[in-house]
């Protein structure tokens, strides 16, 4: 179990599948313009971290 900072495997790529299974379930980002997007999937990456954290027991 890594430091979800330096833990090689959250990639752009681990976001980029979890944001595809969102949109096959029908989820979508909102709209509003490319930097209402970008703030969205700032959180995205600071809730992914920790679901990471979380499902490999490293609760802080």
């Amino acid at each position: 179990m890594g430091n979800s900072i330096t833990d090689l495997r959250f990639t752009p790529l681990l976001a980029t599948d979890i944001k595809a299974v969102l949109e096959r379930h029908g989820y979508r980002l909102p709209s509003g313009g490319e930097h209402v997007r970008e703030l969205v999937l700032v959180r995205v990456d600071v809730v992914l971290r920790n679901l990471v954290e979380t499902f490999e027991g490293r609760i802080r």
